[in-house]
């Protein structure tokens, strides 16, 4: 039966994390300059053209999609290929079995890492709407319940990283994740909703789409920053709630088989 993770324990693989990027720091921070290249050439580019989307500002539309999006590459860039050699290659959890530390602290310590990781794109990202949205004089951010987007990104990142986790702990190869992001994670980046409403798709690719996370994430942070909140919100959160929470227990339970054969 897998065991519950420790918290104080967890925390250690932070820890350790922190002390590998200790000199290597700006490799944290690559992955916020995606989104923000794709909001100043489309949302910002682009948008003068567009003019509005779904009601709003084309920027204002677009900029929580691509919150959303810098939620996902965080936590992704650590739970696929960083995770993959650490447990294939460099045996790094097999050392760290040697302490008092259990595969599910290890899992959620990573999980945690992974989440930080998205969530400091997050925060970095939102302070850059607030001050595009200042010069520019065409607000990104349209409501006070833009408040809520940080902690709607933390649960984004955590539920992504959970998922990153999971398809990891079924990774054989290195190439399969050329598979998974080819086929899963580069449809869900153009299609979920982030550059335009999904509604102008057949109402069958709409349900796909629906069903991925990101999709979730989009329409969670979009209601926050637009201030369009109603109790759908809900759905979004209860969504991400599950399904991150699922994929976290198999993830565990996954790596507890892997590591102690």
């Amino acid at each position: 039966m897998t065991s519950l993770p420790s918290f104080r324990r967890s925390f250690r693989m932070i820890q350790r994390n922190l002390l590998v990027y200790k000199h290597t720091w700006m490799i944290i921070f690559s992955g916020f300059f995606e989104p923000l290249f794709y909001l100043l050439g489309i949302g910002v580019g682009l948008g003068v053209m567009i003019g509005e989307a779904a009601g709003v500002p084309y920027g204002a539309f677009l900029a929580p999609g691509l919150l959303a999006t810098s939620c996902m590459q965080g936590a992704i860039s650590d739970g696929f290929f960083n995770i993959f050699f650490k447990l294939h290659f460099q045996k790094t959890y097999d050392g760290i079995l040697a302490t008092p530390m259990r595969a599910p602290d290890i899992a959620f310590g990573e999980m945690l890492w992974a989440m930080g990781r998205g969530s400091i794109y997050a925060a970095a990202f939102m302070v850059v709407l607030i001050v595009m949205g200042e010069t520019t004089g065409s607000p990104m951010i349209l409501s006070r319940w833009a408040v809520l987007a940080l902690p709607a990104a933390l649960l984004v990142s955590a539920a992504f990283a959970s998922i990153a986790l999971c398809i990891t702990s079924f990774a054989r190869k290195i190439q399969d994740f050329d598979i998974v992001v080819g086929l899963i994670v580069l449809p869900m980046f153009l299609f979920s909703g982030a550059f335009f409403p999904i509604e102008q798709l057949p109402s069958p690719i709409q349900w796909v789409i629906q069903a991925g996370p990101l999709y979730h994430g989009v329409e969670l942070l979009r209601s926050l920053t637009t201030g369009r909140v109603t109790w759908t919100i809900l759905i979004h959160v209860a969504y991400l709630i599950v399904v991150g929470g699922s994929a976290f227990a198999i993830a565990t339970r996954r790596l507890e088989r892997t590591l102690i054969k």
